[in-house]
């Protein structure tokens, strides 16, 4: 099936994405007057709340607002291509879809599907960018717009702006920023997208690092470490899984921590638990104060709050 003739001025997308972060990027695109969003690809409903079945808020958007959506099991196909020539889509966006996008859609689209990815790219290429910039205690990171190709995030770089990490950024707020300025990169890329292909950047695969699938095990607190790697760690994994410890057979969440200077520090020792100092743990280089906690099967609270109901024993070493 050819492509019919675009009878508008409008640009024709496609956008493909699933979870929170994609909102952004899909809200600016669809309030854009020189862009008409024909058409969005999300994930399939899902037993969420009170196991019931729930679209992604990407589908659930889309619904809102009148735009047409598909959750296809695969987007390789010919039945979906077709409906893209059907469409007369111009380019394909997609951020955070979960889907491969194989050699026949890539080759029908060629340098049309463009990508936006969370990282200072060739730097964190992979699932996970936006946790190993904070677990590495990166002072800045990147919202980045790229060409999909075969490879892992490999594509060219077409556009990409710095965003600042502040230490009081965690997962949750780093993602929130990286969201929102992303989005203002990929319209500028598709509203400028001959402009920026002519200043295209080729990533150097030898300076290419890669990030691995964050699992639950990842979130061990090891207080031999520092702790600005404690608090790092803690920052990065405040969604999933949550950094936790040991006491008295239980696996603690941290979801808040400060640094504690402390003088020849013991290791895992449990220095104060009260109200006014919170909880002070001893590592490496210091300690930490505990500012956020959760035990199990509980609600996260502020420490301060925790202690005012509930005992926290001084003076021993986490298992």
């Amino acid at each position: 099936m050819k492509r019919k003739l675009n009878l508008t001025n409008k640009i024709n997308i496609c956008f493909m994405g699933s979870p929170k972060f994609s909102l952004e990027t899909l809200d600016i695109l669809n309030k854009n007057e020189n862009i008409n969003l024909s058409l969005v690809v999300s994930g399939k409903d899902k037993k969420r709340n009170r196991n019931k079945f729930k679209p992604t808020v990407v589908k659930q958007y889309a619904l809102d607002n009148n735009i047409e959506v598909v959750t296809p099991d695969s987007v390789n196909t010919d039945e979906f291509i077709n409906l893209l020539k059907e469409k007369n889509i111009d380019y394909i966006v997609v951020v955070a879809f979960g889907q491969l996008i194989k050699e026949k859609l890539l080759e029908e689209y060629k340098n049309k599907i463009i990508n936006l990815h969370p990282s200072s790219l060739p730097k964190y290429r992979g699932s996970s960018p936006v946790q190993f910039s904070l677990l590495n205690g990166d002072k800045k990171t990147h919202a980045s717009a790229m060409l999909i190709e075969k490879g892992m995030d490999s594509g060219d770089i077409i556009n990409q702006k710095e965003v600042e990490i502040k230490a009081e950024d965690d997962f949750t707020s780093l993602s929130e920023k990286l969201s929102k300025i992303g989005s203002e990169v990929i319209l500028e890329s598709v509203l400028n997208y001959d402009d920026f292909m002519k200043n295209r950047i080729k990533q150097d695969n030898d300076k290419a690092t890669f990030t691995k699938k964050i699992t639950k095990e990842m979130g061990k607190i090891d207080f031999n470490q520092s702790k600005e790697e404690i608090i790092n760690k803690i920052r990065a994994f405040v969604e999933f899984p949550k950094a936790y410890f040991s006491y008295k057979n239980e696996n603690v969440k941290i979801l808040k921590a400060s640094p504690v200077e402390i003088e020849n520090s013991k290791i895992s020792f449990v220095y104060k638990a009260n109200k006014n100092d919170k909880i002070i743990i001893g590592c490496k280089n210091g300690g930490i104060r505990v500012e956020k906690i959760q035990f199990p099967g509980k609600k996260a609270m502020d420490t301060r709050s925790f202690l005012l109901g509930n005992d926290f024993e001084e003076g021993i070493y986490l298992g």
